[in-house]
């Protein structure tokens, strides 16, 4: 077991083409193809992050004072709490932690993970650029409803609910803004890198899933203002094909 500074220690950082900087524990950088994982990440994106590292690493484990990094398998009988990911956002940087062996043989799920964290972190301080927030704003006031997660679904009605009761406030319509920008974001950069199904999402969405139609919208305007690193591209499709085991879609 090993303590996050150690990691921070042991392990070598690079900087991907796009400005990312992240590492590996040695050992774990063949389980998955991280170097194209993290250059999928629009350099415009990159921008918004401001100092963050992200570590891979075979395992994290919740413990009572904080979150360790596991080297081995559990035990034989041992209970031990493994995680997903670890966060730790500091006025100073940001340190992202990705569980490799939590998504073993899962590359979608590994995929979503650590864009949904990127997103998450980028969509803390509002874009420079508008346009963005001006398609969710059309949304908000239309006749359709839903999201991408239950989140988000959750601050939509609340601000949808404000608007009709001529309440609205910064607040509820900042908190709206960033979780519907993270999971969309998410969503777009996770598309760059693998195929991901809309019937997915729509499952996930705890409530109202997001319109495939609204969805393809976020998508177009983020890939205008995000625009894609050279060798990745964003295709979509709006119906699974009968015979084919993944195909990109919204």
């Amino acid at each position: 077991m090993m303590t996050i500074e150690e990691v921070l220690r042991a392990a070598e950082v690079s900087t991907a083409p796009n400005g990312l900087s992240f590492a590996s524990l040695p050992g774990t950088a063949g389980e998955a193809p991280l170097d194209r994982l993290v250059a999928a990440v629009p350099q415009s994106v990159t921008g918004r992050l401001g100092r963050t590292v992200c570590y891979f690493v075979p395992w994290l484990v919740k413990q009572r004072r904080g979150v360790a990094v596991a080297t081995e398998p559990a035990a034989e009988g041992e209970n031990r709490k493994e995680l997903c990911h670890h966060l730790d956002i500091k006025p100073s940087a940001n340190l992202l932690l990705i569980s490799l062996r939590f998504y073993q043989d899962d590359r979608y799920g590994l995929a979503m993970e650590f864009f949904d964290k990127i997103a998450y972190i980028a969509a803390m301080e509002p874009a420079s650029q508008n346009d963005f927030y001006q398609l969710l704003d059309q949304q908000l006031a239309g006749a359709q409803n839903g999201e991408l997660t239950p989140e988000a679904n959750e601050w939509r009605r609340e601000a949808q609910k404000r608007r009709e009761g001529g309440s609205a406030d910064r607040e509820t319509e900042q908190n709206y803004r960033r979780a519907a920008e993270t999971d969309s974001l998410g969503i777009y950069m996770a598309s760059l890198f693998t195929d991901v199904f809309y019937e997915d999402l729509a499952e996930d969405a705890g409530g109202p899933a997001l319109p495939p139609d609204s969805l393809y919208e976020r998508m177009r305007v983020l890939e205008r203002l995000y625009p894609p690193n050279r060798g990745y591209s964003l295709q979509i499709v709006r119906q699974r094909p009968r015979k084919s085991t993944r195909a990109t879609a919204t």
